[in-house]
């Protein structure tokens, strides 16, 4: 898994974190036996292979990247999960199309790939998946205040004082570090901006969780293992890519730690005529795991 952690404690192992958030998604959506789910953006398939071989829930996901897809369908076959479990090559715009409606949906860590432009349009597609009484929980980092100087201003504010020192060639003219080097089709969007066009294509809002912490703690154990694992990963990739990326996440450590960025968890819900099938608290989602089945 490549997004935020969940920490019970700052003690946790980073794989036990990692179980912890995939754990609180099911969690949150409420997920029970034969409910149809959908990840919006699933990465290798960890979600969906939680959901189905702990939730016992049909689980689907769907992705653009081929690799992504490849391998999240060969843990499938070997997990024997592929009655259960099924990974498609994928683009969310496309789905309405492809796919029929679920009334359980997760995006973790895809978000950041809309777009302030593309909003409007994520969530309408979403809303269209989600069957009424539905839920979607939505993952992914946002900016404390709107960008005045570009796309990636964040990192940038974080890592100017190192360029000079750690960076092996001249800073990118006219594209910010991360645009050029990392995530050339990111953009992050502030919450107010993603709340206001999740309700305006008919969603209600029904949590709102910052895990900011959270991914401070995710970026240290990365850094951690980047620079542990150093001289394998120098065996495989030129320096200037280790680099690149030790900086990114340093950077990116900083600015959560500063509170410039921000990662939110927040479930909506597609009300039917004001109902829904939530429960009136949020105690189980709390509860020892041998209580909450």
């Amino acid at each position: 898994a490549y997004s935020c952690a969940y920490f019970q404690s700052p003690s946790d192992s980073l794989d036990v974190a990692q179980t912890n958030k995939l754990e609180m998604i099911c969690r949150k959506l409420r997920l029970q036996p034969c409910d149809r789910f959908l990840d919006i953006g699933c990465g290798w398939g960890s979600l969906i292979l939680h959901a189905a071989s702990r939730h016992n829930v049909y689980a689907k996901g769907i992705t653009v990247s081929r690799e992504q897809a490849a391998l999240a369908a060969a843990r499938i076959e070997q997990a024997q999960l592929t009655q259960a479990c099924q990974v498609e090559l994928l683009d969310y715009r496309d789905a309405t199309r492809r796919l029929a409606v679920f009334n359980k949906i997760a995006s973790v860590g895809m978000f950041e790939h809309v777009g302030l432009r593309n909003l409007p349009l994520y969530f309408r597609t979403v809303h269209k998946l989600l069957s009424p009484g539905g839920v979607f929980l939505n993952h992914g980092i946002a900016e404390s205040r709107p960008s005045q100087d570009g796309r990636g201003s964040f990192l940038d504010r974080s890592i100017a004082p190192f360029l000079r020192d750690i960076f092996l060639f001249n800073r990118p003219r006219n594209a910010s570090f991360i645009d050029k080097y990392v995530f050339p089709d990111g953009e992050l969007v502030t919450l107010p901006q993603a709340l206001r066009a999740a309700e305006e294509s008919g969603f209600e809002i029904r949590d709102v969780e910052n895990l900011r912490e959270h991914y401070e703690l995710t970026l240290r154990h990365w850094v951690e293992g980047l620079r542990r694992n150093a001289s394998v990963l120098l065996k495989q990739i030129p320096e200037s890519t280790y680099r690149i990326w030790l900086l990114y996440l340093a950077g990116s450590l900083s600015a959560f730690r500063r509170g410039d960025i921000a990662v939110y968890q927040v479930l909506l819900s597609r009300s039917a005529q004001g109902k829904n099938q939530l429960p009136l608290t949020r105690e189980d989602w709390y509860l020892p795991r041998t209580q909450a089945g």
